[in-house]
C-alpha cells in the first residue's frame, strides 16, 4: 500500500506508541484520525500533525458506540478509511485473580474486544475502498507458555495474536491484517509501571527499551507490504523486528 493520500485511524493515539504511529503516518502523507479515551491527549497529537489533516476523537474502544463514532468520523471527515491501527490497550494495577471481575474484565474488553469491535466497524469502509490494511499492536506478553504477572493482559494479547492469524482470509478482499508484539517500550504507561516495581521486579526489565518510533516504523512497514496477511512480528528489546513464519 502506498500511504500517500490514505486515511488512517489510530486508537490510543494520545500518547506513547499511538502518538508515534499517528505522527509517522501523517509524515507519510496520511490523513489521521487520532482516537483516545483521553480527549485532550488526542487533540494534542492531532495538533502536532502538520497540514491539519487530522481529527481527534474521544473514544473508549470497549464501548461499541464510541468505536462506531470514531470510524464514522473517518468517513465524514476524510471520506473513508484505508488503514486501522489497533493500539489502545493496557492493564489494571490489580491483576487476575485478585482483582474483581469488573477490573480484569475491563482489561479483556479494551485489549481484545476493543480490537474486534474496531475491525468490525472498519471493514465496511475498507470494502468500499477496495481494500485496506489493519495492524494490531499486541505484546510479547501474549507469546509463549510462561507465567505472567497480569494473566488477563497476557490472555487478551494472545487472543489478538490468534485473531490476526485467523483473519488472514480477508486478504482475498484486499484487506490485510497483521500484528506486532513489542517487548518493553519506553512510554508514559511503561514508566508508571516501572516506577511501581520493586528492585527484584526491575531485574526482569531490559536495560535498553524500545522507542515508540521503532514500533511506528514497523507499523509503516507492515502497512506497505502487500504480500503480508495474518502475520505476526516479534520485537524484542535490543533486536531487530522478526517476522514469524506463517502457521508457527
Amino acid at each position: 500500500m502506498d500511504l500517500g493520500g490514505r486515511v488512517a485511524l489510530v486508537t490510543g493515539g494520545g500518547a506513547g506508541i499511538g502518538e508515534a504511529v499517528a505522527l509517522r503516518l501523517a509524515a507519510e502523507g496520511c490523513a489521521v484520525v487520532v482516537a483516545d479515551i483521553d480527549e485532550p491527549a488526542a487533540a494534542a497529537t492531532a495538533r502536532g500533525i502538520a497540514g491539519g489533516r487530522a481529527l481527534a476523537v474521544r473514544a473508549d474502544v470497549a464501548v461499541e458506540a464510541d468505536v462506531a463514532a470514531m470510524v464514522a468520523g473517518a468517513e465524514s471527515t476524510f471520506d473513508g478509511l484505508d488503514l486501522l491501527v489497533n493500539n489502545a490497550g493496557g492493564a489494571e494495577d490489580e491483576p487476575f485473580p485478585a482483582a474483581p471481575s469488573a477490573r480484569w474484565g475491563r482489561t479483556l474488553d479494551v485489549n481484545l474486544r476493543g480490537t474486534m469491535l474496531a475491525i468490525q466497524a472498519a471493514l465496511p469502509l475498507m470494502r468500499r475502498r477496495g481494500g485496506g490494511a489493519i495492524v494490531n499492536i499486541a505484546s510479547l506478553a501474549g507469546v509463549g507458555l510462561g507465567p505472567h504477572d497480569s494473566p488477563e493482559y497476557a490472555a487478551a494479547k494472545a487472543g489478538v495474536i490468534r485473531l490476526t492469524a485467523a483473519l488472514a482470509g480477508l486478504a482475498r478482499e484486499g484487506i490485510r491484517v497483521n500484528c506486532i508484539c513489542p517487548d518493553w517500550v519506553d512510554t508514559p504507561a511503561s514508566r508508571r509501571s516501572r516506577a511501581a516495581m520493586t528492585k527484584d521486579e526491575l531485574r526482569g526489565v531490559p536495560p535498553v527499551l524500545l522507542r515508540p518510533e521503532q514500533i511506528a516504523d514497523c507499523v509503516v512497514d507492515l502497512a506497505r507490504r502487500d504480500s503480508l496477511a495474518g502475520r505476526v512480528v516479534e520485537y524484542w528489546c535490543g533486536q531487530p523486528p522478526r517476522l514469524l513464519p506463517p502457521h508457527s
